[in-house]
């Protein structure tokens, strides 16, 4: 049993490691943090986050670190911006069944519940998109497992190492990263009727975690003192308690209602037997601390005003170990209706499949298709029809087959799909193409924010903005006015004359975009260029 979920973590970062370079980077989120990735790689400055040549002090360095790494590595491309996303899949994978082998002394409910941790669609979406979260959920994961590897093997050097796992993490996204972890703990030691009565190796715990998290900001204040107004007023409290400044604001229900979709379809059968067989279950000590943070988790976060659906990505691990104590409870009496999920399951994904070649706004070749039904329905008739395993091996066989063939469909699917999924490649292909015989030329980006253009076509990009928010930079960090080489603020009428002065170079590129064109006084700059049409946007050349 122990290879076969060996074999099948291996074969799950083999399909990973292959995907990952299809598609180009999407706008907005995956592009900008692989974007201050390659700044920082170039650049060989981990302190100083910088995006289109200008500081960038949204978030600690980490993220951009990870991801510089990968480029030093393997190059400049998707895989290097992509790979350790890869390999934080495969350490959460073998995070969840640790915990699950080692809390409910039993590797078979490990090995469930890594392979439910696998299905849920939040976390594939977590893997497949560069951000932040799926580095945050590791370090938070790791916290957690060397807490419990602390309390339940005793073995208090661990416990040193959970808190330092959790110090990087806090250098991942800030203070936010203490809540799950320490809801966790409460809800631990509540349900297991311990004392919350902190230890020394605990006091000098929070000390190692307090030194490690505030390593970058004494650095970075230091150098900088305006930045820690910065830091605490916009960072924290704004995003926290006044999320419309980010455009984050959401009604305190939303968790509530989109936290279990992203579990489907486990939600549905797991719902049925909390709610119609709860008196064949058990709660143990276990299954309440994992039930209790998750509910403290999804409420707590409710509470704040800026809410991002991967903000709750930690509950999910807990929650696929929960699931996976209940399955064992009820293994003998409901495998039935978990395969019946499952099998509707496979149902919906061959709806997907056919759906591909039948909606005209997607491009997909024919062939992927007959080959992705072809592989669905010899796939679900072998562990149906054919197979003499256990209904639990064919359940989780079932299960991390379809998800494994989803992520094969995405895989083939965004490659020929990359304006609809917000990657703007095909553009910046177009573009070196225009200018393969010119070096010295620049890509002006009216009006919006596109660090994907950076990473593709280099540090000839110069942003200039108008009226869209989202365009704006924050200068007030600047020491010098280099970056006034790659930015245009034309609320400052005094910019007007460079701009205009860009237009009038034939050389150059400007990339619009329907709802903001350039405006109409300086329109007759533009008409020496063609046009070249790439869904709503345009490429003038």
């Amino acid at each position: 049993m122990t290879k076969k979920i060996y074999f099948v973590l291996a074969l799950i970062f083999i399909v990973m490691l292959v995907g990952i370079t299809q598609g180009g980077l999407t706008e907005s989120s995956e592009a900008r943090y692989a974007e201050i990735g390659r700044e920082m790689a170039l650049s060989n400055d981990f302190l100083h986050p910088r995006m289109l040549g200008i500081g960038h002090y949204h978030k600690p360095p980490v993220t951009y670190a990870i991801t510089a790494l990968g480029y030093k590595l393997f190059g400049f491309n998707e895989f290097g911006a992509r790979f350790f996303l890869a390999v934080t899949l495969l350490l959460q994978l073998l995070l969840v069944y640790k915990m699950g082998k080692l809390w409910f002394e039993d590797r078979k409910t490990g090995i469930f519940a890594a392979l439910i941790y696998f299905t849920f669609p939040i976390v594939l979406a977590s893997v497949l998109n560069l951000t932040t979260d799926a580095y945050l959920n590791s370090f938070i994961l790791s916290s957690i497992y060397c807490f419990l590897v602390a309390k339940l093997k005793k073995k208090k050097s661990v416990l040193y190492l959970g808190y330092a796992l959790l110090g990087i993490a806090f250098l991942i996204k800030g203070p936010v990263v203490f809540l799950p972890v320490a809801l966790f703990m409460i809800c631990y030691k509540i349900s297991t009727k311990e004392p919350i009565k902190p230890s020394k190796h605990t006091v000098l715990g929070i000390l190692l975690l307090l030194g490690i998290s505030a390593s970058w900001f004494i650095a970075i204040v230091l150098e900088k003192p305006n930045l820690l107004d910065h830091f605490i007023e916009d960072q924290i409290v704004k995003r926290s308690v006044d999320a419309s400044q980010f455009k984050r604001s959401k009604p305190f229900w939303y968790y509530l209602v989109f936290a279990p979709l992203l579990c489907l379809p486990w939600t549905v059968p797991f719902v049925y037997v909390l709610i119609a067989k709860r008196k064949r279950l058990t709660f143990t000590p276990q299954l309440k601390t994992l039930g209790f943070s998750c509910l403290a988790i999804l409420l707590v976060f409710s509470l704040f005003s800026s809410k991002l659906i991967f903000y709750i990505l930690p509950l999910y691990p807990l929650l696929a170990l929960f699931f996976a104590g209940v399955y064992k409870q009820v293994l003998e009496h409901e495998k039935n209706y978990f395969l019946l999920t499952y099998k509707v399951g496979f149902g919906i994904l061959t709806g997907m499949a056919i759906a591909l070649l039948c909606i005209p706004t997607f491009e997909y070749k024919i062939w992927f298709s007959i080959l992705a039904l072809a592989a669905i329905g010899s796939y679900f008739y072998w562990w149906n029809f054919k197979t003499k395993a256990s209904k639990s091996t064919r359940l989780f066989a079932l299960s991390t087959g379809a998800t494994l063939i989803l992520l094969l469909l995405y895989f083939s699917f965004a490659p020929q799909n990359e304006l609809l999924l917000r990657s703007f490649k095909p553009q910046y292909a177009f573009i070196e193409k225009q200018r393969k015989d010119t070096k010295d030329y620049k890509v002006i980006v009216y009006d919006y924010r596109l660090p994907s253009a950076a990473f593709y076509l280099g540090d000839r990009i110069v942003t200039v903005t108008n009226t869209n928010y989202e365009s704006l930079r924050d200068t007030r960090f600047e020491r010098d006015s280099s970056w006034t080489q790659s930015y245009i603020d034309l609320r400052d009428p005094n910019n007007y004359e460079r701009f205009k002065s860009l237009l009038k170079d034939s050389t150059n590129i400007i990339i619009t975009k329907d709802r903001r064109p350039i405006p109409d006084s300086l329109e007759y700059l533009t008409k020496h260029f063609e046009v070249e049409e790439f869904g709503d946007w345009r490429v003038h050349y």
